[in-house]
């Protein structure tokens, strides 16, 4: 009976009846439940409430059924007559989608004059009525045509329980006319009703004139309703009804009928109760307890309830109507920090509480001085967002001081050699990096605390309503934390990367040596990688004694073996780095290796140059075989990759949390070194000994050339001294003639002997041995040009001392025949 499907029936949706009241009186917290599935409390005021009473077996439920579409249990008169409805059940029915009516709470009311209770019917009985009274638009009486004139069935006990009842409501509610008072709806339908027996009207002056108007004569009334119509406090409808089985099309007329007159004309507008719908229950639940404790409704007691809901139905509306102040001062401390925010706040809570109390002051004090104070809270927890923005504004100003003070204290400069922040260096401040940073927050906390401190609000008025409220210091708090620890972890990156640059820098010196080693004729593969694992080794263990506390220093909440697996991550990527910048230039390295043993050769355990033009070819030969094969060797010791012998340092990285600075880092991982480590493939290494061979050649065919110009006699090394001392003497004049035709038609040979022989120089004081490599081919590139130029000079010099020694024999003067041309 509770499933939850609803039914469409004439533009609305009928849902499942649930329990509301169950046999022992006490209200079903499953009908709250059932009123949220629905979104019942969407309504707010636009919805009604609508319960019947009658006797037992009066057919109550198959009337709501035929009017609503609705699905009561019914009795099986086929069983014999029992009690079907236990209780009071209830059921919603909602409009539909895009329509503006209302949703109607209907509720079936357990029969009176129940046999199955016994002495007991009475008491639920007024409990019941009074209930669906206090809480219903409308009470619906159904009674029996044939009972009318009977003292039980017609329910004339029930009737002027009901008219009592409804007294004390009107009189707690100021009266008629009064805030909050509304007429109660009876509508009488007459069941088994033939129009041929008597007419509609002759019905109602029956059931209005005599029951109501007799029983409104002998109720006691209060002094101030001694004087007033019955018409005043009720809203009396009656309807009759066919025989449902012997007229079912008529029958079924008059429940139509019935139906379009309540949502036409009957059904109030809002619930008469005021009391919105997300509150209906709790209403409902309060009437019910105060009935069964006191056996009728407590007058002060409805009042102060009625204040406590009208004033926050009040409260509601001024929130609502303040609304766009309230996000207009929102908007406006978003775009600027405003200064004056606690004075405009305050004027803020005097316009609102003006609308307040003009409504509200209506009621009793004690309660609308409460909810007043709930609206000042509501209200400034409305303006938590203005809060929150103006001290935004305060924490970028913050953020700036914070970024100048790390700044101040934490200013990387490494131009030389050794890493300094501030004047000290790193590896001194490191330590205490992360203390540095939580000095500076809990300085710039403390500011942000006292400035919040001053939108605290204390408020107080002449209508006793005194607030002390604190705004949710939680937001901002956890925002200057969060763009503090922004700003920290940015220096804190920086300073990761120095450190890590730092660690790098033990395998960067130690390659330095390595690199040398390369040109040694003794290299080895053993010895190479025996090498690289020991500078590994030591660069490792000398990162734990150095700068593990700088690391635990930045690094809050160290892991084991955490700083040992890092270090030993830069040290591996940075060991792996430089192998690959080594195997990047092994040609250059095997040419090196070649011309440092082909072009020199050890004197007392210093290179010596050699003295080509000494040397027979076959040593020539010999030796360029050799070196050659001594250059190349090199190749086989770079790709016989031994792993290092230091392990991996033991480390879960998956108990690294995902906001740690380094969880990439640490999440990427690494590789260790295994035998194919090396870059030098196959291919590779065809292209890279033809490229080797080519250079060989090369500086071999100069040693070549030396040694010919040497051994064909034409040196002039071969000539006597006293031969250029008698050449010096007899050819000055000569000497000085070609001298002066190369300055004055050509000085760039000069400027390129000079230029060639400072080149060499320098590059080769520099740079070392290895700046021949570069130097030779351009010297012997100059020198060819040179040689070419100089030949051409002296033929151009010997063609003019031709013409001078013409002249001299002809007797004219150098030049008079070109002069004549």
């Amino acid at each position: 009976m509770t499933t939850e499907e609803g039914r469409p029936f004439h533009n609305t949706v009928v849902t499942k009846p649930v329990e509301f009241i169950n046999y022992d009186c006490e209200i079903s917290e499953e009908f709250n439940a059932y009123l949220k599935r629905w979104k019942f409390d969407k309504y707010n005021f636009k919805y009604n409430v609508l319960s019947i009473l009658g006797c037992q077996s009066s057919g109550k439920s198959s009337l709501l059924n035929s009017v609503f579409g609705l699905e009561f249990d019914v009795m099986n008169t086929k069983l014999g007559h029992s009690q079907t409805t236990k209780g009071l059940w209830g059921t919603l029915i909602t409009p539909n989608d895009g329509t503006d009516s209302n949703a109607t709470i209907v509720i079936d009311v357990e029969g009176t004059d129940s046999r199955e209770r016994g002495e007991g019917r009475l008491t639920f009985e007024h409990r019941s009525s009074l209930l669906c009274l206090a809480i219903s638009d409308c009470v619906i009486i159904n009674l029996w045509y044939h009972s009318l004139g009977n003292l039980t069935g017609s329910n004339y006990g029930l009737l002027k329980t009901v008219m009592e009842a409804n007294l004390e409501l009107a009189e707690g509610s100021g009266g008629p006319g009064g805030q909050g008072s509304s007429k109660t709806i009876i509508c009488f339908c007459i069941r088994d009703w033939f129009p041929e027996l008597a007419p509609l009207d002759t019905v109602r002056e029956k059931v209005v004139n005599g029951y109501m108007m007799d029983i409104w004569k002998e109720i006691k009334k209060p002094a101030k309703f001694k004087n007033i119509d019955m018409e005043d406090l009720f809203h009396i409808e009656l309807f009759g009804f066919n025989h449902a089985l012997v007229k079912k099309e008529e029958f079924a007329a008059d429940a139509e009928k019935f139906r379009e007159t309540w949502n036409d004309t009957i059904k109030p507008k809002t619930y008469s109760r005021q009391v919105p719908s997300d509150g209906f229950f709790y209403y409902a639940k309060n009437i019910l307890n105060t009935v069964k404790e006191q056996s009728h409704l407590d007058i002060p007691t409805q009042r102060e309830m009625l204040a406590n809901i009208r004033c926050q139905e009040i409260k509601n509306s001024v929130l609502e109507s303040a609304l766009p102040k309230i996000q207009a001062l929102v908007g406006e401390v978003q775009e600027r920090e405003v200064e004056d925010l606690n004075v405009r706040i305050e004027a803020l809570i005097n316009v609102v509480l003006e609308d307040y109390n003009e409504s509200a002051s209506r009621y009793e004090k004690g309660t609308a001085v409460k909810i007043g104070v709930e609206l000042i809270r509501t209200l400034l927890q409305r303006l938590q967002p203005a809060f929150e923005a103006n001290v935004s504004q305060y924490c970028k100003e913050l953020m700036l001081r914070a970024s100048l003070r790390m700044q101040e204290k934490l200013a990387l400069n490494g131009r030389g050699k050794t890493l300094m922040i501030g004047s000290s260096k790193a590896v001194e401040v490191w330590p205490k990096f992360t203390q540095i940073c939580e000095e500076i927050r809990k300085e710039l906390l403390d500011l942000l605390s006292a400035k919040t401190a001053g939108y605290d609000v204390k408020y107080a008025n002449e209508e006793g309503m005194t607030v002390e409220f604190e705004f949710d210091k939680t937001v901002c708090t956890d925002m200057f934390n969060v763009t503090f620890k922004n700003e920290r972890d940015m220096f804190k990156t920086r300073h990761l990367q120095a450190l890590k640059g730092e660690i790098e820098g033990l395998i960067k010196n130690g390659f330095k040596v390595i690199d040398d080693s390369l040109l040694a004729r003794d290299i080895t593969s053993k010895k190479y990688w025996g090498d690289v694992s020991e500078l590994l080794n030591k660069a490792y263990n000398s990162s734990l004694d150095t700068y593990k506390t700088c690391y635990e220093g930045m690094i809050a909440d160290v892991k084991k073996n955490e700083f040992e697996y890092f270090s030993f991550m830069v040290l591996l990527e940075a060991t792996k780095h430089n192998l690959e910048r080594i195997e990047g230039n092994v040609t250059e390295i095997v040419v090196n290796r070649f011309e440092a043993f082909f072009n020199y050769q050890e004197f007392n355990g210093e290179p010596v140059p050699r003295e080509w033009e000494k040397v027979t070819d076959d040593f020539l030969k010999q030796t360029y075989t050799q070196c050659k094969k001594e250059a190349l060797n090199i190749i086989a010791v770079l790709r016989d990759c031994k792993p290092p012998s230091i392990k991996m340092p033991a480390f879960d990285v998956t108990q690294m949390k995902a906001d740690h600075i380094l969880y990439r880092d640490f999440s990427t991982g690494m590789s260790e070194f295994s035998e194919t480590t090396s870059l030098l493939s196959s291919d590779a290494l065809v292209d890279i000994v033809k490229a080797c061979r080519k250079r060989f050649q090369e500086i071999y065919m100069n040693a070549q050339k030396i040694q010919s110009s040497s051994n064909s006699g034409v040196s002039w090394k071969n000539v006597p001294p006293a031969f250029w001392v008698a050449l010096l003497i007899c050819g000055w004049n000569e000497m000085i003639a070609i001298i002066r035709i190369i300055f004055k038609v050509q000085l760039l040979i000069p400027l390129l002997i000079v230029a060639l022989f400072v080149v060499q120089y320098f590059s080769t004081t520099v740079f070392g041995e290895r700046a021949r490599q570069f130097i030779d081919p351009i010297k012997y590139k100059g020198m060819s040009i040179a040689c070419s130029v100089s030949q051409w000079a002296v033929k151009t010099a010997l063609t003019k001392m031709a013409d001078v020694k013409a002249s001299s024999n002809t007797g004219d003067p150098p030049g008079e025949d070109d002069k004549n041309k």
